[in-house]
């Protein structure tokens, strides 16, 4: 069980995480009836999915870094072929779900899974080809998922809703910089070329301070149109307080302190619209 845990990367808080990207766009569309319940299932199905297809696609990466051993034991324990065959039955499943809502919402999901098959999977691997990484996990994880999750509640075409999805997304696209600055090593010895790999830890930061800082913009612009200023500072606030954590020099650290603190950041930004409504 603690193998199925740790390649679905299930540990605490990262449950709470995934829930709250899979379920926040339906949280601005405020509806929730068995239809969004399914996508919102879907979107949390697909996301610990891909995670599975990472943790089989990075099994010899994750050997040679520090703090992610313990996923690569994990598949090895499990068998790689079956933690593949695991991975694939989930995204059919997510796919399934999303079908029987609408065919929007299997467009929507199928596209993740087109993202996360191309991200992971040779001879493609967008992990490993500069920032290409980077802004994929940012779509893939929150944009696509917040969209689908809002379509499917019936959410309407909105200027400020838009600037919320689009900064929370460049948002992610900075904080995953950020934080593949400690793997740079790691990465490096794999043969992965992330931005920090080819580009250095220093053109690195500087990429996601701007995009940090133009990702807060744009939430808290949306946040003020839709909510007004109070609920735009709360958002902005609790979303930027990952900041505070951005120079522990460890993935383990990362995750052990750093990695608490963005999904309180998660929370706020899906309860946000729950409470200012109500």
């Amino acid at each position: 069980m603690s193998a199925l845990i740790s390649i679905h990367r299930l540990e605490h808080p990262l449950g709470v995480h995934y829930a709250c990207c899979a379920a926040w766009g339906a949280c601005y569309a405020t509806k929730f009836d068995l239809a969004v319940v399914l996508v919102v299932l879907a979107n949390l199905m697909v996301t610990v999915a891909a995670n599975v297809l990472n943790a089989y696609a990075d099994v010899r990466n994750d050997l040679v870094t520090s703090g992610k051993r313990r996923v690569a034991t994990a598949v090895l324990e499990i068998g790689e072929h079956r933690v593949l065959e695991l991975a694939i039955i989930e995204m059919i499943v997510a796919l399934a779900l999303a079908a029987a809502v609408s065919w929007r919402a299997a467009s929507g999901i199928g596209l993740m899974i087109l993202l996360y098959l191309t991200y992971n999977l040779e001879p493609v691997r967008l992990k490993r080809r500069g920032y290409a990484g980077p802004v994929v996990m940012g779509v893939a994880v929150w944009l696509l998922p917040s969209v689908t999750a809002y379509a499917a509640a019936g959410g309407h075409a909105d200027a400020a809703v838009w600037l919320v999805f689009t900064g929370v997304t460049t948002l992610a696209v900075g904080r995953g910089l950020w934080w593949a600055v400690p793997d740079r090593e790691g990465d490096a010895l794999a043969g992965s070329i992330t931005p920090a790999v080819r580009y250095g830890v220093r053109h690195t930061v500087n990429a996601a301070t701007q995009l940090t800082v133009a990702g807060l913009l744009l939430l808290g612009g949306g946040l003020w149109l839709r909510f007004g200023l109070a609920w735009a500072i709360v958002g902005v606030a609790a979303s930027g307080a990952f900041l505070l954590a951005r120079w522990l020099p460890t993935t383990r650290l990362m995750l052990r302190y750093g990695f608490p603190v963005a999904v309180v950041g998660t929370v706020v930004l899906a309860a946000i619209p729950l409470l200012a409504q109500s």
